[in-house]
């Protein structure tokens, strides 16, 4: 197979941690000449990943899938989908969220949080480790978490605000977090991916502010032990728990 136009690029320095242990980065967004574009052109315009856990030993693969993914049987639910704001956000897959519950409740979060059109917005995006949220979302979320583990010793570990000591850390005490998308479909991660391991006995709550107005991401950490299809015709994503495991 040939892929035609399709851009590469490289560099001698970066900063930050983001690039840390990495040999190289591929581009999965919606742009005219990415690879993901490119691939899954040949593909009937469909692309899909499953993220096994962050700290799953290094011989454990994850999945990049270019066209129909037949690899569906390490589901435990049937798929949801949710439209994608292709040209929202550019090149960014661009979803629209309806709000965060915790624990069943809806937590109070403005509108335009979500609204790419007053400068908000939220993206999933496989490039990003960590999830990050626009203040007016964080905050409430941050205070209805603490809440269940503030019985923990707290500990300072940047860049998260809230860490703690997780010996005898129980999860089935921790709320559980929905995405909820406006068109119904609802996104429950499992509570690893949100208080999430940052050491030995150490946890955070896996989220990071940014200033508004500015655009949520929610991260791979946060997708993780999912399977994630996209339709670039459709203008969709699928997404359902899986172990992200191959047959």
């Amino acid at each position: 197979m040939m892929l035609e136009n399709v851009l590469i690029g490289c560099t001698e320095s970066t900063r930050g941690q983001g690039f840390k242990g990495a040999d190289g980065v591929l581009g999965l967004g919606y742009g005219k000449h990415s690879f993901a574009t490119k691939a899954a052109g040949k593909f009937g315009d469909k692309f899909s990943y499953c993220l096994v856990d962050h700290l799953s030993p290094k011989n454990i693969s994850n999945q990049l899938i270019f066209g129909t993914n037949r690899n569906k049987h390490s589901l435990t639910r049937n798929i949801q989908h949710t439209k994608l704001l292709l040209n929202a956000i550019p090149p960014f897959y661009a979803v629209n969220i309806l709000g965060i519950s915790i624990g069943g409740v809806m937590l109070r979060i403005p509108t335009e949080v979500w609204d790419a059109s007053l400068g908000g917005g939220t993206i999933l995006d496989s490039g990003s480790s960590l999830t990050l949220l626009a203040e007016p979302a964080y905050n409430p979320v941050m205070t209805a978490l603490q809440m269940s583990v503030s019985t923990y010793e707290r500990l300072d570990l940047k860049p998260f605000e809230y860490c703690f000591k997780s010996t005898g850390f129980n999860e089935s005490l921790v709320p559980r977090l929905v995405f909820h998308f406006t068109d119904g479909a609802r996104f429950e991660p499992p509570v690893k991916s949100y208080i999430i391991d940052v050491a030995p006995e150490s946890k955070c709550l896996g989220f990071v502010s940014v200033i508004w107005p500015s655009t949520s991401i929610i991260g791979n950490i946060m997708q993780q032990n999912n399977l994630w299809e996209f339709d670039l015709v459709r203008g969709t994503v699928g997404f359902a728990p899986s172990s992200c495991t191959c047959t």
